[in-house]
């Protein structure tokens, strides 16, 4: 155990595909747990999803499965069921993201579950939640994004809506899911039973986007006053900038060293609601005057100034600022068969530099071989339930 490694002695059986789920048990193993994905021979969903290298991985099924064991296990049939059965016997945790008849079908509802183990504590990913009229629908971060009101909300200067392509759902339903089982996990300890938790793409993004909701139903309006105007991305004449006046106090400043002193002295573009009420006065002499400035003019103005802000990067600038290199918040890992990626070091968890084993997502059913003999099984036994179709030990013999 320890502070690098709290969840050492904490075993997690994960049965989830894409990334809300797999992201969760991945977070789980940089916490030192043994995690052990459990996908059909085919893989699970991450492993189809993008460019797929000469690894045999795509980008998603590395970052979504880092730090686990794989075992390539048949849940239709009979002897895959008896592997998963038994691999649950003395599990922590149990994470699965099928829909709600899916797993019962397979004999791995909760029910099922707490039968092999009481102690259990499971935890079910959905799209769309485990009951409501879009229980059995599939649902994907981009679907929750446009379900939710984000890409209606998400407008862009031209009034077209648009989808985040950053997996923002995903993201935020693993991290919601990781404090659900943490929390779960330290109330097990005084109690003699596990516990059933349930969390959606549905759910995440309503605790997500909160404020927005709650904000735009308030104003009964398509488009709720803003908490700062004006504050934007304004054009320079050699790149954009992310700024604007949080505090009423900044206005003034901000306008006259933007050359514009007669709407600093404007009592009318004193408040944000007045700056939002008059904004045709505003908005263009400002992007007017930003345009001739270039960045690191506008940037040093601004500096002065102490007003929040940011030049517009791209990822290759972020990551290789040295603002990030001093933070180490990515650690360059030269992945065999995919080239030199940059892992991200998740705040609160062991350093990827340290620790070789949480750099390195496995092959479809690399640990086959290994995880049944951990757990009793024969080499007699595996080579019957290989021979059944019940598991996959290719990649297994191959490792």
């Amino acid at each position: 155990m320890g502070y690098s490694a709290p969840y050492k002695d904490i075993k997690v059986i994960d049965l989830t595909h894409a990334l809300a789920g797999p992201y969760a048990a991945s977070l789980l193993a940089r916490y030192g747990a043994n995690v052990i994905k459990v996908e059909p021979g085919r893989g699970d969903l991450s492993r189809t999803i993008g460019k797929t290298y000469p690894s045999g991985h795509t980008l998603l099924s590395v970052l979504a499965n880092l730090g686990k064991r794989s075992i390539s296990v048949e849940l239709k049939t009979d002897g895959g069921r008896e592997v998963l059965r038994r691999l649950l016997k003395d599990a922590d945790i149990f994470i699965e993201s099928f829909r709600p008849s899916v797993i019962k079908r397979l004999g791995f509802d909760y029910e099922a579950v707490r039968q092999i183990n009481p102690r259990i504590i499971y935890l079910s990913v959905s799209g769309f939640g485990q009951k409501g009229p879009f229980a059995e629908r599939p649902g994907t971060d981009g679907v929750l994004q446009a379900f939710s009101g984000f890409i209606s909300d998400n407008k862009g200067t031209n009034g077209v809506p648009h989808r985040s392509q950053v997996f923002l759902m995903d993201m935020a339903a693993g991290l919601y899911n990781l404090q659900a089982l943490q929390a779960a996990l330290w109330a097990r300890q005084s109690e003699t039973v596990g516990c059933y938790l349930n969390n959606s793409l549905l759910e995440t993004a309503a605790a997500l986007q909160n404020l927005n909701i709650a904000s735009r139903i308030l104003e009964m309006s398509e488009r709720a006053e803003p908490l700062a105007f004006p504050y934007a991305i304004f054009q320079t004449r050699d790149g954009n900038v992310s700024t604007g006046v949080l505090f009423d106090r900044e206005f003034k400043p901000f306008m006259e060293m933007l050359n514009l002193p007669e709407l600093g002295g404007d009592q009318r573009l004193s408040t944000t609601k007045g700056r939002f009420e008059h904004r045709q006065l505003i908005e263009g002499p400002i992007r007017d005057a930003v345009a001739k400035l270039t960045t690191d003019e506008f940037c040093a103005g601004l500096i002065k100034l102490r007003m929040l802000h940011e030049r517009i990067n791209t990822y290759l600038d972020f990551a290789h600022h040295e603002q990030t290199r001093q933070m180490n918040a990515l650690c360059w890992h030269d992945y065999p068969g995919i080239g030199n990626i940059p892992l991200a070091n998740v705040p609160g968890t062991a350093r990827l530099e340290e620790n070789s084993h949480l750099r390195k997502a496995p092959m479809v059913g690399e640990h086959t071989g290994e995880v049944l003999s951990e757990h009793g099984y024969s080499p007699e036994e595996i080579s019957a339930l290989t021979a059944q179709g019940a598991i996959d030990m290719r990649e297994s013999a191959a490792a």
